[in-house]
Formats: structure tokens, C-alpha cells, sequence
């Protein structure tokens, strides 16, 4: 079960989206690895996310429908162009902070960041990704 949570401040106003989804995970060389298919709910459909976490960095690439790459590199600023159901978007993202604890049955990735979509507004985000593995009895 893959729980993700993100509010967003913009101009004083807090918004939260929140996702909860299966998925798979595992940890492979020092890295953790979250994938997802989103569903139409996300606006996301027939797209897979693959979200990479390691040492100061997270990588969100998603594949099919709408393609993306999103890189939070810890104190840097990077650069992207995001593919949405409304068109391209291009952003840049600076990260804050990144913390995450995960083990063999899970664990909880926590990142700030500010989104910079247009060049004046800047979107302050705090997003809590929670992974917990589910026994499958086959």
C-alpha cells in the first residue's frame, strides 16, 4: 500500500491531495524503489510512476500516457518540463529538505520543496510518501 500526501501552500491558502494506491516496492543498491500505476482520479491514467529515492535525491519519472521526469535534488534548484492532461508545464523545483526511513516491510519518505511554475508564484509543498507491505497469501 503506497500512501501519498502533499499540501501545498500558495498565496496563504494550504491545500492537501492525497493518494492511496498499490503498488510495488523494493530496495536495490542502496536505493528505494516505489512504482504505481496512476488511475484516472490523478488525471494521470495509463501512466506508471516510478518514484527513486536515495542519499539527497528523489526521482519522480512517470511513463506512458504522460511522460516526465522530476529530479529533487537536496539544496539545489533543478529544472523540468512536465506533460499533463492540459499540456506541457515547465517548473522548476527547489528542495529543502528530504528524510525517509525504509526497511524490508516499508517505511515513510518526507520532503519540502517549493514549485515554481511561472516565475513569480512559488508553491510551497510538503509531501509524505508512506509504503507498507501487505502479505499475500497465494
Amino acid at each position: 500500500m503506497i500512501s501519498i500526501r502533499t499540501n501545498q501552500e500558495i498565496d496563504g491558502e494550504n491545500e492537501t491531495i492525497e493518494l492511496d494506491t498499490m503498488g510495488k516496492y523494493a530496495i536495490r543498491n542502496n536505493k528505494i524503489y516505489i512504482i504505481y500505476k496512476e488511475s484516472e482520479m490523478t488525471g494521470y491514467e495509463d501512466t506508471t510512476t516510478t518514484i527513486k529515492v536515495a542519499e539527497g535525491n528523489v526521482s519522480v519519472s512517470r511513463n506512458g500516457r504522460y511522460t516526465s521526469k522530476m529530479d529533487y535534488n537536496l539544496g539545489e534548484t533543478s529544472l523540468c518540463i512536465v506533460n499533463t492532461p492540459y499540456g506541457q508545464i515547465g517548473a522548476a523545483v527547489k528542495t529543502e529538505s528530504i528524510d525517509f526511513d525504509f526497511g524490508s516491510n516499508g517505511g515513510v519518505l518526507n520532503m519540502n520543496y517549493k514549485l515554481d511554475a511561472d516565475n513569480r508564484n512559488y508553491i510551497n509543498n510538503n509531501m509524505t510518501i508512506k509504503v507498507t507491505a501487505q502479505n499475500q497469501n497465494i
